[in-house]
């Protein structure tokens, strides 16, 4: 039976585990190894960012194929599978962090979450790409060095990382940016934080208002304000989204899928797919797999409400 991609600490290597408070390499340093071709994976505790600085490729990321070129730049949070075929001799940096170093890094303030909440595929102008590879070079040098306060410097070299990201991707995507102020964003990251938590359990969103110390109609004004979507069609992209996930990588039946997701009807399971995706289950694998290709070797546009941020450019 097909599973999802695996999930690393770091590529090919065991998910249990993180020992750096961040992880910095080259890109060839470790594609070069694998032919560079790094299969699709995941990363359960990881935000990754990437620059490439020669060179280029394709990036899979969650099923849709992105073009890499020299200056792309990617921001891709945990659990998102994702692979590379790169052109041999590419390079530039990757840098691997856990989510509780960005938030020191942060100084508490989690608004960052909001802006990598989903993979962020840029291109920025020749002036951010120059202050992404200084940063990435500082962040590498003190990562090799080991010297002394090595742990307040890889923390203040991640917060440097994500701050240029977050520049970049508002250079890049300036309507992205736009709500950056807005009433009610915290409640709004904080609803989203708790689906993620537990979009399984099919929570009314009256549970999830008592949990977050509001009405469930003050809630849903806040979600559509901020994203154009209610509280509840938000709960139910994230089930569609882990659903997309399972019939892309895996060879699970739809059956197995709906019981996975907290179905007790894949019946059931089959029409809330459908209502929102306008296929079913069925139908959605074979469309994305196409006749006799591997998931791996799709070339599918991104399902439709799963683009995001990922394709953007400045300069």
């Amino acid at each position: 039976m097909r599973s999802l991609p695996p999930a690393y600490a770091l590529y090919g290597e065991d998910a249990a585990g993180f020992p750096d408070e961040l992880h910095i390499e080259t890109i060839r340093v470790r594609s070069r190894v694998h032919d560079w071709n790094i299969r699709l994976h995941r990363h359960g505790e990881l935000y990754q960012f990437f620059l490439l600085t020669h060179g280029g490729g394709v990036a899979t990321i969650d099923g849709a194929r992105h073009p890499l070129q020299a200056g792309t730049a990617i921001a891709m949070p945990p659990l998102v599978v994702h692979g590379f075929a790169f052109e041999p001799d590419t390079d530039g940096f990757v840098a691997s962090v856990p989510p509780a170093v960005l938030d020191r890094a942060a100084f508490g303030d989690g608004a960052w979450r909001r802006d990598l909440a989903r993979p962020v595929r840029i291109e920025p102008g020749p002036a951010e790409v120059a202050h992404l590879a200084q940063v990435f070079g500082l962040a590498l040098q003190e990562f090799a060095e080991g010297r002394a306060g090595r742990r307040e410097a890889l923390t203040a070299v991640a917060g440097l990382i994500l701050v240029a990201f977050r520049r970049a991707i508002a250079a890049a995507l300036p309507d992205a940016a736009g709500a950056r102020a807005a009433p009610g964003q915290r409640l709004f990251e904080r609803f989203k934080a708790e689906v993620e938590a537990h979009y399984r359990a099919h929570l009314p969103i009256a549970d999830f208002a008592r949990r977050l110390g509001t009405s469930p109609q003050h809630l849903t004004r806040t979600c559509r304000a901020l994203s154009g979507r209610s509280a509840l069609e938000i709960a139910h992209d994230r089930i569609v989204l882990e659903a997309r996930r399972h019939l892309l990588y895996t060879s699970m039946t739809v059956a197995e899928v709906a019981f996975l997701l907290g179905f007790s009807d894949p019946a059931y399971f089959t029409r809330f797919f459908g209502q929102r995706t306008g296929v079913s289950p069925s139908a959605y694998r074979q469309a994305v797999e196409g006749p006799g290709r591997p998931p791996a070797e799709r070339a599918a546009e991104p399902p439709a409400g799963e683009a995001g941020a990922l394709n953007g450019r400045s300069g």
